[in-house]
């Protein structure tokens, strides 16, 4: 999914779903519905990969908590975040 950022938070009641999408808890028409919505919504199309990013790196992190390399590669990804 590809988004041009727009100012603006996602939809009021789109965000949490798309948390979940990003962490790959949703299943069924709740999955179909956020997909749907953030490939139409350029803010919530945006916030969700911006989402996926962070939940990646999150994972990174964890992985490796005592690995200062981890810990570059996240600050990598969130610089990411800042700069979409």
């Amino acid at each position: 999914m590809k988004h041009n950022p727009e100012p603006g938070p996602p939809c009021r009641h789109m965000e949490a779903l798309l948390q979940e999408l990003a962490k790959e808890n949703l299943r069924g028409w709740k999955r179909w519905y956020a997909v749907a919505h953030a490939a139409q919504c350029e803010r919530c199309g945006t916030f969700l990969d911006r989402m996926r990013l962070t939940v990646a790196a999150l994972k990174a992190a964890k992985a490796q908590p005592s690995d200062s390399e981890a810990i570059e590669r996240l600050r990598g990804k969130l610089n990411q975040i800042d700069s979409s």
